[in-house]
């Protein structure tokens, strides 16, 4: 999330036919009114985070309609791209902050760049190793139970009637971490 003062905006480019973009982009929403309240929201949800072209015109469009725009949310994997592409080409990587979800291989020089702040990834390996653990435990004749704790991912909730277990174990892309995961293929 970006941190802001009473003159920043941002925008937030998304799928608007992707439920958990939408989920994320109210709750976003909602973080920032509760608490950074001077910050504006220069415009409402672009549908245009899983095209880099439209997600990349977009951002040039933004940023020429408000000069003064401190930061994109992107939700959706070509979002972030598009937007530090048109960031990094403006030469604003100091001035617009980029975040949202995207490949750390897609994304590794417009991290090293500057052109997006930071972003986060579910890794894919770590979510087999998951799915294979939930497995052998159902295999066993045991049920997942709500704050049980699953190795490598920590404390889950578990609804019984949607047969849905919930974790949190984002990885986060940045500077710090874009080698790493690039390294693994990710």
């Amino acid at each position: 999330m970006l941190r802001a003062s009473d003159s920043q905006t941002s925008v937030s480019p998304q799928s608007l036919t992707v439920p958990l973009h939408n989920a994320w982009a109210d709750a976003a929403i909602a973080f920032q009114k509760k608490n950074y309240p001077g910050m504006t929201l220069v415009a409402d949800r672009f549908g245009v985070a899983e095209s880099l072209d439209d997600s990349y015109r977009t951002t040039q469009d933004l940023m020429r309609a408000n000069p003064d725009l401190k930061g994109v949310l992107a939700f959706g994997s070509q979002g972030p791209i598009g937007a530090g592409r048109a960031v990094l080409e403006q030469k604003k990587t100091e001035k617009v902050a980029v975040v949202g979800p995207f490949s750390p291989g897609q994304g590794a020089k417009l991290i090293k760049e500057g052109a997006i702040r930071e972003g986060f990834i579910w890794n894919p390996m770590l979510a087999g190793e998951v799915i294979v653990r939930v497995g052998k435990l159902l295999e066993d004749g045991k049920e997942p139970t709500d704050g049980m704790d699953v190795p490598g991912l920590g404390k889950v909730s578990v609804n019984k009637g949607t047969h849905n277990i919930l974790g949190q174990k984002l990885e986060a892309i940045n500077k710090q971490t874009i080698d790493k995961l690039v390294g693994m293929g990710l």
